[in-house]
């Protein structure tokens, strides 16, 4: 197969920024996107007229192309003097104002997209110049000097980041002659954050002409500032890949892609991967990759876009590692929409490739390959996964209807008995069934059926839960230590592993894997913490568990259901410590929030407890407080 050669030229490149942009985002997101949204008005036309052409847009940036270097410093000019003229004119809060950058090189052409040293060199013109200023490339100045009257203050060669320019101010009013040292790193108090050296990360949305740019090497996390010490392995978190066809009903692309992602990195023991409910809570925002390592103790960060436009998929992806403040790979997949599967795959080896682990399909891996093998199925999939996740009498009765649908694709697969019985699961939990007892037996029934039909950790954890309500505590061990081998580093496996194993009498075990899943999890539910934090009171770590109860009640004040819980706990915690006063305070707010407790309601929905001596001694101690035994 003959290579496909690449398409150069020579062309002149506008770059301009936003001076304290992020700055005016974090103040108020709002007025700044109102005032951007101003001035580029300006700008478009103004490159318009100038017979110039935007190729990227990138939050407060624009890189446009002009094939005279004439017509684009007159248009920088005249920009530059309309947003003076503007900012005389509005209050403080919508003044904006704009560095640009020229300059005349080499780029390669990809589609309507330029990158390049050219476009480089033009984005480190920009950031060297005065906030209202031009900076210009000596080769545009040699152009421009002898065909207009603009004045200029030539500043030398300067040492910008990856290379060396010989720049050249264009003298306007307001702006200062300024003298740079020939050695100076111009300091990016606003970086260009938008721009690579050398390769481009683009994602388009279908008629505006926006485009994404993978970020050069930025300033690196730091360490102190970290919430978890780093784990011994690579660490990874893959944060949702962004939505770009600005149709809210394409998220699920984006989302079910991210999931999946995780889900195969997560099969490597030799990876730490940040789970799917943590990762989520960034969707939507606007955070630094340095701030989510720090928040969640990691070293890379995984990030990208989707776009569906009809049968077409756009998928961009860039992985970088945040301690070193480093970009390792980037790279656009431009594919047909059935193809989401093979770029996912492209991505978890490239992932695998860079940080040097191996990763396995498995089993498991097989099944959901199988069983997942269309556009549609997965639509379906996500949707409802994504409203599960929400553990809400509406989330709940959303997922029943996608799962399902799903299930009508695939009745009798793993994946769909498994998302079925997980759902009669939840609606025990969240008391919406009226026969619990045929509700239990649903469950079990698609247990089975899933067990029988495919290799799912999740099914396995789904029977074992089952099975401990049954107070069958061998097979519900049995089945979770099969869950975990199937999905070793899946924090929901992992969550469940820690509830049966302290429920049937393991609590020192339980213990390692509560702390496995909270820290993959460090957004995690407080069920995570409640398991915890009975774990410590069986053991007869009094102080511990105390802790954990109140750090409950701190994080999850809306939560009435987890705040009586952990007072339960506060108030078994206090009697045990024989302080009675404080027993009874905690007591009393539990009655508050749950006024229908009784060791009745306790022992069929709570406890299930192997150890029947510490339940007991637990139940004693509520029933001292005034319990009673039925309402």
């Amino acid at each position: 197969m003959a290579e496909t050669k690449t398409e150069r030229k020579v062309t002149v490149i506008l770059a301009t920024d936003v001076v304290g942009y992020s700055t005016m985002m974090e103040e108020n997101e709002e007025q700044t996107l109102a005032n951007l949204k101003a001035c580029r008005s300006i700008i478009d036309g103004l490159i318009k007229e100038h017979h110039g052409r935007i190729f990227n847009t990138a939050g407060d940036s624009v890189l446009a192309e002009f094939q005279s270097a004439v017509e684009a410093v007159i248009c920088a000019s005249e920009f530059q003097n309309t947003i003076k003229e503007r900012n005389n004119s509005v209050s403080e809060e919508e003044q904006m104002q704009f560095r640009l950058g020229i300059n005349k090189g080499d780029v390669v052409i990809e589609g309507d997209n330029l990158y390049g040293e050219g476009v480089n060199v033009a984005a480190r013109l920009e950031a060297l110049a005065q906030p209202g200023g031009i900076c210009l490339s000596k080769n545009v100045h040699e152009i421009v000097n002898k065909k207009t009257d603009f004045q200029f203050h030539d500043l030398g060669e300067q040492k910008v980041k990856n290379t060396v320019v010989h720049a050249v101010d264009v003298t306007l009013d307001g702006t200062t002659q300024r003298k740079l040292s020939k050695s100076q790193q111009i300091k990016q108090t606003d970086p260009w954050k938008k721009y690579l050296v050398a390769v481009v990360l683009t994602t388009v949305i279908v008629g505006g002409g926006v485009w994404w740019f993978q970020q050069p090497d930025f300033k690196p996390a730091d360490q102190s500032k970290f919430a978890y010490k780093l784990p011994d392995k690579p660490s990874i978190a893959v944060l949702p890949f962004n939505n770009m066809s600005g149709d809210p009903s394409q998220d699920y692309l984006g989302d079910g892609l991210t999931e999946n992602i995780i889900s195969v990195l997560a099969t490597s023991p030799n990876l730490f991967v940040i789970s799917r409910n943590s990762s989520f809570t960034y969707k939507g925002k606007a955070t630094k990759v340095q701030e989510v390592a720090e928040q969640l103790g990691v070293r890379y960060v995984l990030e990208g876009s989707v776009q569906k436009s009809g049968e077409k998929l756009r998928v961009t992806a860039q992985l970088v590692d945040a301690v070193d403040g480093k970009h390792l790979w980037a790279e656009r997949f431009d594919r047909k929409l059935d193809d989401l599967f093979a770029v996912q795959d492209e991505i978890t080896a490239k992932i695998s490739e860079e940080l040097q682990i191996e990763l396995t399909v498995g089993a498991q891996g097989k099944t959901w390959r199988k069983e997942i093998n269309d556009p549609e199925s997965f639509r379906l999939l996500v949707k409802g996964r994504s409203h599960f996740q929400n553990q809400s009498i509406e989330g709940h009765q959303e997922a029943e209807k996608f799962f399902k649908e799903f299930c009508n694709l695939e009745p009798e697969g793993a994946v769909c008995h498994t998302l079925m019985g997980w759902l009669h699961f939840q609606k025990l939990q969240l008391g919406l069934t009226k026969n619990p007892g045929n509700t239990i037996v649903l469950a079990r029934k698609h247990a089975e059926k899933s067990i029988a039909a495919g290799q799912l950790a999740n099914s396995f954890a789904l029977y074992a839960m089952l099975e401990l309500f049954a107070m069958n505590y061998d097979s519900a061990l049995s089945n979770i230590d099969h869950a975990l081998k199937l999905g070793p580093s899946e924090t929901d496996v992992l969550a469940v592993a820690g509830y049966i194993k302290y429920q049937s009498g393991e609590p020192h075990e339980a213990i390692a894997f509560n702390k496995r899943a909270i820290r993959k999890n460090p957004y995690h539910p407080p069920l995570f913490l409640l398991n915890l934090g009975y774990n410590y009171l069986m053991i007869g770590e009094d102080n511990e568990a105390d802790a954990v109860f109140k750090s409950i009640l701190s994080a999850t004040a809306n939560n009435l259901r987890a705040n009586a819980e952990a007072l339960r706990g506060l108030s078994a915690t206090a009697v045990f410590r024989d302080d009675m006063d404080k027993a009874r305070e905690y007591f009393r707010k539990m009655i508050e929030i749950d006024p229908k407790a009784s060791v009745a309601t306790l022992m069929r929905a709570i406890y299930v407890w192997k150890d029947k001596a510490f339940l007991k001694k637990f139940l004693d101690a509520l029933r001292k407080l005034g319990l009673p035994e039925k309402t």
